[in-house]
């Protein structure tokens, strides 16, 4: 029986000829990714048009994440692609810089304070059932994953800019395409530099440019500029605003707000639309487990509507969401760049070196997961050999002192579109669904998935 209990690799680095496979690229990273560890284990040293180390053991991993900001930083090849876009965002920030945007953003994104958005999540799918009631009675056929990253940027959109993100939903509808398509692509050489005269560049920086005029007038209601009355002071901008550093009493300026309000919109909402449209997919084939869902739903709700004290509750609805980004998590690559020599799996590996791993691969390890690829939201149930988060066999939020700032947030999130939705529709994957996994910047159903409605 597969268990997360402490278990250290000790299997060798594995070093395949150049260029095995080099042509999979091209294709799919994540069945790629997957190909060579099935094919070569859990520590491979690949060397090819890129050279990298893929790690695929948990504690491999958990050093990794561990030791960031020591061994390991994210001076890579690919964050510093991201850099182009989010500039000295968290996510590609590192030492100190890290460390001070940390402390300021993890007052505004703990437990208690995300809460109070409660009432946006609630209203946003309300708002999209209501919607769906024409399809349902037509039986139309549509994309599901649409309306999921509908329905979360409107989530973040109004958690960010309260009703100021109507008037400009599809600009930041757009904006997050191109960013998306940018970050997604692969760093090849010279092409990946940012002065490179490519149609995707010169979109990208149009955007950028955009988005900076629309955040900085935002920015400028909130505090009241020129003669403009202060705009709202409720929603996440207007916290950002406020929010100073505990020891040194900082706040952030205009351009760091700008970096990680776009980093919030773009991480925030792909993610949750990611996971949300494989739970539609993975509770249509696994009708139990709906109904489960349903039951439970049914017991702690009931016909009442939902409230903040009925999360908790929800217990398997939770146990769902967490075997769905276990199988696909939405964030499913990772890197990092070894900051300095490191021996790591009883291997040197050499300062500049790039390590990765894939969740995807991670999340499906067979020594960590009974019949693996197989969804079981029993795995997660308090108690279970197999609910462990320690072990860093399961990591859809990253792990280590850069576990991803919207955890809390995200969570909530999914808990309560799901609940809302599958509450009043059985969602069904109509038979002209073509599936197949795309794994760019997120992991997602290349062709969208297609569904029609029965209600409940």
């Amino acid at each position: 029986m597969p268990s997360h209990s402490p278990v250290e690799f000790s299997g060798p680095l594995v070093t395949p000829r150049p260029f095995y496979k080099q042509w999979m690229l091209a294709g799919n990273r994540a069945v790629f990714f997957d190909r060579l560890v099935e094919d070569w284990g859990d520590f491979v040293h690949y060397r090819g048009l890129f050279n990298f180390y893929l790690i695929n053991h948990p504690s491999l991993v958990k050093r990794v994440l561990l030791r960031t900001g020591h061994e390991f930083d994210k001076k890579t090849i690919i964050y510093n692609r991201f850099r182009n876009v989010f500039g000295g965002g968290l996510v590609v920030a590192d030492g100190d810089q890290w460390k001070r945007r940390r402390n300021l953003l993890q007052q505004v994104f703990g437990p208690t304070t995300v809460k109070q958005f409660f009432s946006v999540m609630v209203d946003a799918a309300a708002g999209l059932a209501d919607a769906w009631e024409t399809g349902r009675r037509d039986r139309s056929v549509f994309d599901i994953s649409r309306d999921m990253n509908r329905v979360t940027l409107e989530v973040a959109g109004r958690a960010l800019f309260h009703d100021a993100f109507g008037d400009v939903s599809e600009q930041i509808s757009r904006w997050t395409h191109t960013i998306n398509r940018y970050s997604a692509k692969p760093p090849l050489p010279i092409v990946r530099s940012f002065w490179f005269p490519s149609h995707v560049n010169y979109g990208v920086k149009r955007v950028l440019r955009e988005f900076d005029s629309f955040l900085q007038s935002m920015i400028d209601d909130r505090r009241g500029v020129g003669e403009r009355a202060a705009g709202p002071d409720d929603d996440l901008l207007s916290i950002l605003l406020r929010t100073k550093h505990e020891e040194t009493g900082q706040s952030l300026s205009d351009r760091e707000i700008k970096e990680e309000v776009l980093g919030l919109i773009i991480g925030g909402h792909e993610t949750s639309s990611a996971a949300l449209t494989w739970a539609w997919y993975e509770l249509h084939r696994n009708p139990l487990a709906q109904q489960r869902l349903c039951e439970e739903i049914n017991a702690v709700v009931g016909d009442d509507p939902l409230t903040l004290d009925h999360i908790p509750q929800l217990n398997y609805a939770r146990m769902v969401i967490d075997e769905t980004i276990r199988l696909h998590p939405p964030f499913w690559f990772e890197n990092r760049n070894v900051a300095e020599d490191v021996e790591l799996g009883g291997a040197l590996l050499k300062k500049g070196s790039l390590v990765a791993f894939s969740r995807y691969s991670l999340h499906r390890h067979r020594d960590f997961w009974a019949e693996p690829h197989r969804f079981d939201p029993d795995r997660f149930e308090p108690g279970s050999e197999e609910n462990s988060h320690s072990s860093h066999a399961f990591i859809p939020f990253g792990g280590g002192p850069r576990v991803c700032i919207g955890v809390h947030f995200a969570t909530l999130e999914l808990v309560v579109m799901l609940c809302s939705l599958v509450r009043r529709y059985r969602v069904v994957v109509d038979e002209s669904d073509r599936h197949q996994m795309a794994a760019n910047l997120t992991m997602t159903p290349a062709f969208g998935l297609q569904v029609r409605l029965e209600p409940r």
